[in-house]
């Protein structure tokens, strides 16, 4: 588990501003930098359904020095909300005594290549994690390719995710993935 992100130290990075997804004319740019890095050729529809109904949730890593202001890092996540059937016994049976379960779910995260392995990545993911976590979201979950060495000492060795289950073909490529999950407090 990860302590309070309140607490952890989300990095500063120099020369890189952390700005919010605002509207439709950004959508163009996150779409670039996650077809690139990304194997899943997502729809137009998919970026649509994460970005409309999250968009705090997407958050875009821009060079401060930059003139168009074209990000270089992005993150895309969402929030899954389940309602528990198990009804306490000594309740009445309402939706009140139902308990809500809010998961966090990374669904996009890319840098560009050439400013790889300065701690953008980190800085995106630790942001996007404070966010779900203040939005009351008790885990994080994600895929991620098995081959993929970079993404996997990201979210295993820095952030304390761990291997929930290795989904055998998961891909369109047919590559298998890992479930990865982070316990909140």
């Amino acid at each position: 588990t990860i302590d309070e992100v309140n607490d952890v130290n989300i990095p500063d990075i120099e020369g890189i501003d952390f700005v919010d997804y605002v509207n439709e004319e950004q959508l163009e740019d996150v779409m670039h930098l996650v077809q690139k890095d990304l194997s899943e050729p997502y729809s137009v529809y998919t970026y649509r359904y994460f970005l409309h109904r999250w968009p705090q949730l997407c958050i875009l890593a821009v060079p401060s020095d930059s003139a168009d202001k074209r990000p270089i890092g992005c993150v895309v996540c969402k929030i899954d909300v389940k309602r528990d059937d198990d009804i306490d016994a000594a309740s009445e049976n309402t939706d009140a005594a139902r308990k809500v379960n809010y998961t966090g779910y990374i669904g996009m995260l890319a840098v560009e290549t050439n400013y790889r392995r300065a701690g953008i990545g980190t800085a995106l993911a630790l942001r996007a994690i404070q966010r779900m976590q203040q939005m009351g979201c008790q885990s994080i979950q994600l895929e991620t390719e098995v081959t993929n060495k970079g993404a996997m000492r990201l979210y295993e060795d820095r952030l304390g995710f761990i291997r929930e289950e290795l989904l055998v073909k998961y891909y369109l490529n047919w590559n298998n993935a890992y479930r990865l999950r982070l316990w909140l407090k």
